[in-house]
C-alpha cells in the first residue's frame, strides 16, 4: 500500500469523531447538531419537491380549463 493511501484512508477513519469534539468545544453539542442537520434535511426535501408538485398542480389546473 502506498503512503498517501494510508493516511487518507485513516484520516477519513478519524474524521467524524474529530469533527463531533471540535463542534461541542464550539458550544454545540451533538444533540444541536442533529436538529440543525434535521432541519436542513428538511429543508432540502422541501425545496426538492416543491416544484415537483406546483408543476402538478399547474398540469392539473390546465386539464381542467380545457374540459369546462
Amino acid at each position: 500500500m502506498s503512503h498517501p493511501y494510508e493516511i487518507t484512508t485513516e484520516s477519513v477513519k478519524a474524521a467524524p469523531p474529530a469533527i463531533v469534539s471540535l463542534l461541542h468545544m464550539g458550544g454545540m453539542t451533538p444533540a444541536d447538531w442533529v436538529t440543525v442537520l434535521t432541519l436542513l434535511y428538511l429543508a432540502l426535501q422541501i425545496g426538492l419537491l416543491l416544484p415537483r408538485y406546483l408543476k402538478r398542480i399547474r398540469h392539473y389546473l390546465e386539464e381542467r380549463r380545457r374540459e369546462s
